[in-house]
């Protein structure tokens, strides 16, 4: 498979790619592909053992199309294909295909997958590739010069590269390097319980053996007031995550924090007997649980002299809702990938302004999209939840080409200050910046978002 891939001629570009999470491994597999050196460090020891749902949507399948026997692998261990959503009482509301329409042109569908199986299978592609990883090693700080990007480790040893791409996830260090300034995060008032844990532990519980039995695979939501779950399920696992209302005090914004399955219970009351099945089928009662923080877009993700750039959630966090997170961090890996490849050794500062243009106005409108779903999901709203979640300018879009088709243009308004407009955001859709608190006032006020343009 790996050793089948075709690469681009090597560009002499070095790089450092702090965070081995999605976002890190997958622009450090297209990095490879297009020529340039990469090396991977990553805080933790190892790979993690937990996780939730992950939609990959046909913009991000597209390019990964090109790694010889990769997208096969993440269908053989997909949730779905299809999604069945409930009412929270359990009456069906419709039937989706994984959220977004099938494409013909491309023959990509939506896979929805384990996180936990996605980044083990990025993690064993990178490595076949030979590209070199490094665990335990922490990045605390960032700086660069004129023609390298540093990254400056708790004993203050310092790693440089042409470039380093800060990809450590939500809150990441690199902020203060590339703004100026580390942006506080405003609570949503939502909590997350998200876990993932082997079938046979479901298996063990009538209800759910007789949902399961016979499936190879199975994704279905339940919708409720201020609460709902997702969960999927192949030959192997069962994951689930639930969002709801509360602020939590004890949750944080931290993978290794856990608590009780049984706190999750009180607010599925009066529930499908599905869900409360589910969440007492979790083994030893462990769930991660995540306070969901907001981040405002910011549109500078990249230093000053061009040698650090933020992907991935340490660029832009975004709502589970939008089931596009680890979609958006595909499409700036690719993206990222590709302007360095047409810029080149000597162009590295101005091809990360251009990757950094063509992705914040689209990345900002999915993070949009995110709440504009939750609210529809949590005021229960059935007739709005009849129909796809993912709109076609989302999943036909393909991000590498889109990089290719526009890196002159956008150049040379960067450079020259002549004009350029992306064209990957909603059909008739102008972007205008906006912020967290404004969607919470709407929130709070029960106003709805209305955008124009075509957002399906």
């Amino acid at each position: 498979m790996a050793e089948n891939m075709v690469r681009e001629p090597l560009s002499r570009i070095d790089i450092l790619i702090a965070g081995g999470g999605l976002a890190g491994l997958t622009v450090a597999i297209e990095c490879h592909r297009k020529g340039h050196n990469v090396h991977v460090v990553e805080r933790r020891p190892g790979l993690d053992s937990f996780g939730d749902l992950i939609g990959i949507q046909p913009s991000a399948l597209c390019t990964m199309r090109k790694w010889p026997g990769f997208v096969d692998q993440l269908y053989e261990n997909q949730f779905g294909p299809d999604v069945h959503m409930y009412k929270f009482d359990g009456t069906l509301i419709g039937v989706f295909s994984s959220f977004s329409d099938y494409d013909p042109s491309t023959g990509e569908r939506a896979v929805i997958l384990s996180r936990l199986e996605l980044h083990r299978a990025l993690h064993k592609y990178a490595t076949s590739l030979g590209i070199s990883i490094q665990h335990g090693i922490s990045v605390e700080h960032y700086s660069e010069t004129i023609d390298k990007g540093c990254a400056i480790l708790a004993d203050g040893t310092k790693l440089e590269a042409d470039l380093v791409i800060a990809a450590g996830g939500v809150g990441g260090k690199a902020r203060s390097t590339v703004s100026g300034k580390k942006e506080q995060p405003i609570s949503s008032g939502y909590t997350i319980c998200r876990t993932t844990f082997l079938l046979e532990h479901a298996m063990k519980d009538p209800l759910l053996a007789k949902v399961y039995e016979g499936n190879g695979s199975h994704a279905s939501a339940y919708i409720g007031p201020n609460t709902h779950i997702v969960t999927g399920k192949n030959k192997n696992i069962v994951c689930w995550v639930m969002t709801y209302l509360a602020n939590n005090a004890n949750a944080t914004e931290d993978w290794s924090k856990t608590r009780s399955s049984d706190s999750a219970l009180k607010h599925v009351k009066d529930w499908s007997p599905f869900v409360p099945a589910l969440i007492n089928a979790v083994p030893n009662k462990e769930v991660v649980d995540w306070k969901l923080m907001w981040r405002n877009p910011q549109p500078k993700w990249t230093s000053q002299m061009g040698r650090v750039a933020q992907i991935g959630d340490a660029a832009h966090s975004l709502l589970p809702t939008s089931g596009s997170g680890a979609t958006m961090a595909m499409e700036d890996g690719f993206t990222l990938a590709a302007c360095l490849h047409i810029g080149g050794r000597n162009n590295i500062s101005l091809a990360v302004q251009v990757y950094n243009k063509l992705r914040f106005e689209r990345v900002s409108c999915v993070q949009r999209m995110g709440f504009k779903t939750r609210e529809n999901w949590h005021h229960t709203d059935w007739d709005a939840l009849v129909g796809k979640i993912i709109g076609n300018w989302l999943a036909k879009h393909d991000s590498e080409k889109y990089a290719y088709d526009n890196y002159a243009a956008c150049a040379k308004h960067i450079t020259e200050g002549t004009p350029f407009a992306n064209t990957n955001t909603p059909p008739g859709y102008t972007y205008e910046p906006w912020t967290v608190e404004d969607l919470l006032k709407a929130a709070g006020e029960k106003t709805d978002v209305q955008d124009a343009g075509d957002w399906s």
